[in-house]
């Protein structure tokens, strides 16, 4: 039988050596094809939403976090599941940190 640490010095289980909350909304700003096709679209939503005189609820910014989260497992080769990177808690601290940071910009109408 073989094991996945067989192939790796890295244990699955191993937590990651950097704030991932913060690394994940730092890649969602600044990887051009996912700010462009995910993260921009959502931001534009909240932006109409509040224009309009609704409220936006943050859990609608969940998908694109979790398709974040895919993107980057894939893209830095990250030997965890989706699953395992980030809990709940921490993928709504990802939504506050962006929609905080972007607030500025909301209210000047940038999107």
């Amino acid at each position: 039988m073989v094991k996945i640490n067989d192939f790796s010095d890295v244990s699955v289980n191993e937590s990651l050596p950097w704030d991932m909350v913060e690394d994940l909304c730092i890649y969602m700003k600044n990887d051009q094809g996912f700010y462009r096709s995910n993260l921009y679209p959502a931001l534009l939503k909240v932006q109409e939403t509040v224009k309009n005189g609704g409220k936006y609820s943050k859990k609608e910014m969940l998908p694109v976090v979790e398709k974040a989260i895919v993107n980057y497992i894939q893209k830095f080769n990250i030997k965890k599941r989706p699953e395992e990177l980030m809990q709940d808690n921490e993928k709504m601290e990802c939504i506050n940190r962006i929609l905080n940071d972007e607030m500025e910009n909301f209210r000047k109408g940038m999107y």
